[in-house]
């Protein structure tokens, strides 16, 4: 072999071994440092050696994302001293670019505000909402969602000043009628004329609003405008009957038209058949026409859409009506109760769930407006024709 090609083979060979070498050093220097964590390390260990270690790890700006992701996952699960101290230490870092700096400011006041700590949020949302007009529509719904833990209305009419920002939201027609309603209560008629039409202007189909429009007009004279009030309401949300009614009974059966009430109610129930429609129309019925006929309406409508509270009434109307029932009837009676289960909250909320023995307009767990009705208001499932039918024999 020539001298020239013996020298390149050795040269090739001290390479190889070079590489090798140099490989070799850098896997055990990258396996030497601290692992990876997943969230599984995060949601089982506790805040000591994962957070260090991987606040130890997040020297760079590729990191700030990972410690970010987590301190939301820690305020979604609960954890919020956790959440806090991951997005403090973050905070306090000058080396951040502004827009990441300002998503950690963000994350810091969601996590002040999930604990309840709403002076220290609100001074980071009003910071940001100064000077980042990426994060504006995110920080103004943070801050509305703020006020209206603290119930300060007026403090989201400012905001609203912004329309275009808040587009969609319900909470600044609900501020509205949150301070409408006290105006009334203070016999300010004007100020809760002028934010009831405000609350319109923003949600044009806002329950409370609807009401509380109602009642003005009421107030000022005019049962027409009262009564279109009131059935615009009705008609946006029937399962809130609970809250309508009265006016509609104060505005009709005080006037002494029952039979407009009547038709109200019975195309209610034909519209949105559910316990709640059907059981206020056949109390009408029991009050304003026979027993007879309220009897009749409850066996048919019950033997379709079987509840608790409808056979309760069935029966109330039979006690009263104080009559013998056929064999048959009873019978029948008897299938339809083996159908029903008792419930035990009066209201729920749609959106989550949330169960309690009284009305809110904002539900208290998802902060919903609007989203709370009546167990009663559920839409109710007919049943098949082969199921129970009964007839009640005069």
């Amino acid at each position: 072999m020539p001298l020239f090609d013996l020298h390149m083979l050795l040269l090739l060979v001290v390479a190889v071994a070079c590489g090798w070498l140099l490989g070799r050093h850098d896997g055990r220097k990258k396996n030497s440092g601290t692992p990876f964590p997943s969230m599984d390390m995060f949601a089982n260990d506790g805040p000591s050696e994962t957070m260090l270690a991987i606040l130890d790890m997040a020297k760079g700006q590729e990191a700030v994302e990972l410690q970010l992701n987590l301190g939301a996952f820690y305020r979604r699960r609960g954890e919020l001293d956790k959440a806090i101290s991951i997005h403090q230490s973050l905070f306090a870092r000058p080396d951040l670019d502004k827009n990441i700096s300002a998503q950690v400011q963000l994350a810091l006041a969601s996590d002040y505000l999930n604990a309840g700590l709403f002076d220290r949020a609100e001074r980071l949302l009003l910071e940001l909402l100064k000077g980042h007009s990426s994060l504006k529509i995110k920080v103004l719904n943070k801050l509305v969602t703020l006020y209206e833990e603290e119930q300060d209305w007026q403090k989201i009419l400012d905001l609203a000043t912004d329309r275009k920002a808040l587009r969609g939201s319900k909470s600044v027609a609900y501020a509205c009628c949150e301070l409408a309603d006290v105006a009334m209560k203070n016999s300010r008629w004007r100020e809760a004329s002028n934010l009831i039409t405000r609350a319109l202007k923003w949600d044009n189909k806002c329950i409370r609003a609807l009401i509380l429009e109602a009642r003005m007009a009421e107030l000022e004279g005019f049962p027409q405008k009262m009564l279109g009030s009131l059935q615009e309401a009705l008609q946006y949300q029937p399962g809130l009957l609970h809250q309508v009614l009265p006016q509609l009974k104060s505005l009709l059966v005080s006037r002494h038209r029952p039979q407009e009430l009547e038709k109200i109610l019975e195309q209610l129930w034909y519209d949105a058949p559910m316990p709640l429609t059907l059981h206020s129309y056949t109390k009408h019925l029991a009050e304003h026409r026979t027993h007879d006929a309220a009897i009749s309406q409850l066996t048919h409508s019950i033997a379709q859409v079987p509840t608790m509270e409808g056979f309760r009434l069935l029966l109330d109307e039979l006690i009263h009506k104080g009559e013998p029932l056929p064999i048959s009837f009873l019978h029948g009676l008897k299938e339809i109760l083996e159908q029903l289960g008792a419930g035990t909250d009066d209201y729920h909320c749609r959106q989550c769930g949330f169960e309690a023995d009284k009305h809110y307009w904002r539900c208290p767990s998802c902060k919903q407006w609007e989203s709370f009705v009546p167990n009663l208001a559920s839409k109710a499932t007919a049943k098949s024709k082969d199921k129970v039918r009964i007839n009640y024999a005069k």
